[in-house]
Formats: C-alpha cells, structure tokens, sequence
C-alpha cells in the first residue's frame, strides 16, 4: 500500500505517532520503501503539547528528535499541535523546537498563538506555521516565516471550493522551498491530494 502511495503522491502525514513513535525497524522500513522525494510528517507525540507543566516536555522532545533519525532524509516537519485548552507559552515553544532538533511545524488551536512573539521563535527554528482550514478551530494566518510551509485543509471541498486554496498554495510556492499539503483522512483525500499536485505541477510548482 505505501508503495503504490509514493508513486503517486510526494508526503504522508501520519497521526499514529501523535500516540506512539514507530519502532525504529519499521522507520527504516519506511524510508527504504520510498522513493527520494518521499516525506513523512510525523504528528509530534501528544505528550508535548498535551501533558502537564510537571511533565518533561522537553526531554520528550529531544527523545523523539533522536527515534525518528532511521527516516534520515524522508523525515519532513514533525508536526507540533497545541490544544485549544494551551494558550501562548513561547518559552514552551522554543524549548520543544530546540529540543526536537528537526525540521519542524506548528499548530495552534487557540487564537492567542497568532501573534509576533511566537512568529519570531517560529522564524529563529526555521519552524512553520500550519494553517489549518477546519470549522471548529481557528484559522491561522498565511506567513512566511521559514523555507517550508504547511497547510491541513480538513473541509469536504469541491472544485470551486478548492480553487482558492489553489492560489494560496501557488502564492506559497513562489516564497518556500518545500510546501506540504493534507486533506482530512476520509474517501475523497487522495483524489484532492491528486488535484492540487497536478494543477500546481502544471503551473510550474
């Protein structure tokens, strides 16, 4: 099955891990299974964001950081997301990303993330910030703030609906090195994912 996927499609993004790193033998798996251009956006264990302030969020981090060196150059951003319930802590933020020692995104579901403080220890890890489209979360705002950007469109979409998104993610190409898009984990997913790859291969993306 993941072979057929990577011929096909250039990411995954996987939320098993947001409850469990893969073992180090299926990580090498993985990667071997895989062609080149192939990454895979870990979602960064819930423990990080979830957990407690007695909790060693940090010494997790620099943990994970270490487990997922068997992806060698298949690893894309480790995806960091931050329930509704944490507000902004971007001494949090900048001990996590520092210790994760990885390329690195983040998503916020409180409001008060989207601010220039945490933009600016974004921007010193070269770390990005997801906007998600999701009704029930907010949206954060479209900045460029290292060389990757990462969006997770989690809507049901239809042709019109998905043609702005088109323009934004073109607009994100032009000013990124590396940009990751996922759909929501249902039935139409790979055919959107198809879509957007081939109309923003055809314009040149």
């Amino acid at each position: 099955m993941l072979g057929y996927y990577a011929e096909r499609l250039h990411g995954v993004e996987l939320n098993g891990s947001f409850y469990r790193t893969p073992p180090e033998s299926t990580l090498v798996k993985w990667a071997e299974g895989t062609p080149e251009d192939f990454r895979f956006c870990m979602k960064g264990h819930r423990g990080l964001t979830y957990s407690g302030d007695a909790f060693d969020r940090v010494g997790l981090a620099r943990i994970i950081g270490e487990r997922l060196a068997p992806l060698d150059g298949r690893l894309g951003p480790v995806l960091l997301q931050f329930p509704p319930v944490r507000q902004r802590n971007p001494a949090l933020l900048d001990g996590l990303l520092g210790a994760l020692g990885r390329s690195a995104a983040a998503e916020f579901r409180h409001e008060s993330w989207f601010h220039d403080e945490t933009y600016g220890v974004l921007r010193a890890h070269g770390a990005a910030l997801v906007v998600t489209d999701e009704e029930k979360w907010p949206r954060a705002p479209f900045v460029a703030l290292g060389p990757v950007a990462y969006f997770r469109l989690r809507r049901g979409y239809m042709a019109r609906t998905l043609v702005p998104w088109i323009e934004t993610l073109r607009a994100a190409l032009d000013s990124h090195n590396e940009v990751h898009v996922y759909f929501k984990h249902d039935p139409s997913a790979p055919r959107l994912a198809l879509r957007v790859q081939r109309e923003l291969a055809e314009s040149g993306g």
